[in-house]
């Protein structure tokens, strides 16, 4: 028989067997695996505790984050479990040689035998020793999701060395896009390739290398104007401002008039994240003298214009993309 019964979940059935369950939570999380597979891959939960991040100590231990793991069956058609863990604890690590090198690695591991004996835990692995380093990495054990590698070398006594503890977990799929404002995004402790999108802002965020990147949409209705603010120095601002065209591009219009000081105009304003390029933009400006000048706008989202000698007008308009 081809269709396992019974199905998830039916009112009134009471043999619903683990492995159905099993079965409905890979269907609904984990890393992605290729199509017609029969395994998940699983991961830890990135959001949960710690993400069970492994730490090396001053000993020959490591250090088990708290955190969510979601861990594989073996066997296919048999889904994926789930472990947490609510407190750190430590995990031991062989010794070491006087000479040789060796790879160690730690895994989230269910040993389930069918009965209620069945359990998780972070479990060491020990490589065999070699005459070069790293060493060969020991073979995953069944019903596992791996955390961490450690590179053992002789006459090691701690596990807090630089290189030692290898981060070797896989990510489980991060949640979906986060409709918020533009002032409750998510904080940038949030894991990298975090996603929202902000309701006052129509502009689509994500988090790369621990900062705030924005992706250029096509948008229905285009960004109102914003102000540079405002300076003296005998210049009448006619127009100051800036906005997010309908395609992701930023949009600058700027016109003053009178006999102001020349060169650098610095405009008060600086842009938030989402309207600053990824590299240092510069717009032509258009004096009435027709001396060259332009308005120049940094990673930082400063706003500087550069104002010709005897000029008295000087428009400096146009659009650049962000990246």
């Amino acid at each position: 028989m081809a269709a396992i019964e019974p199905p998830y979940a039916c009112q009134g059935r009471s043999d619903h067997p683990a492995q159905l369950f099993r079965v409905a939570h890979a269907t609904s999380t984990g890393a992605p695996f290729a199509a017609g597979g029969t395994s998940p891959v699983g991961g830890v939960d990135p959001y949960f505790g710690a993400a069970c991040a492994v730490t090396g100590l001053a000993s020959m231990n490591v250090q088990i984050g708290t955190g969510v793991a979601n861990i594989p069956h073996t066997t296919a058609w048999n889904g994926m479990y789930v472990g947490y863990n609510t407190a750190n604890f430590n995990v031991s690590i062989a010794a070491s040689s006087a000479t040789q090198w060796r790879t160690d690695r730690v895994d989230a591991v269910v040993v389930d035998p069918g009965d209620a004996t069945a359990n998780w835990n972070a479990v060491v692995t020990t490589g065999t020793f070699a005459s070069s380093s790293p060493g060969a990495t020991p073979a995953a054990p069944a019903n596992s999701v791996p955390l961490a590698l450690i590179r053992v070398v002789p006459n090691m006594t701690v596990t807090n060395g630089g290189g030692t503890v290898i981060d070797n977990r896989l990510i489980n799929g991060l949640k979906g896009v986060w409709p918020t404002t533009s002032s409750a995004k998510p904080s940038l402790s949030a894991p990298e390739g975090t996603m929202w999108f902000e309701t006052d802002t129509n502009l689509l965020g994500i988090i790369v290398n621990g900062a705030y990147q924005y992706i250029p949409i096509g948008l229905n209705v285009a960004d109102p104007w914003h102000s540079l603010g405002t300076f003296g120095l005998g210049w009448t601002i006619a127009r100051g401002r800036y906005r997010l065209t309908t395609d992701g591009e930023l949009e600058i219009d700027i016109n003053l008039t009178g006999t102001g000081v020349p060169g650098s105009l610095l405009w008060p304003n600086t842009l938030p994240s989402q309207y600053r390029p990824a590299v240092v933009k510069r717009i032509p400006g258009v004096p009435d003298t027709g001396a060259a000048c332009h308005t120049t706008i940094n990673t930082a989202g400063v706003v500087t214009s550069q104002a010709p000698s005897g000029a008295a007008t000087f428009d400096s308009s146009g659009r650049v993309p962000l990246d």
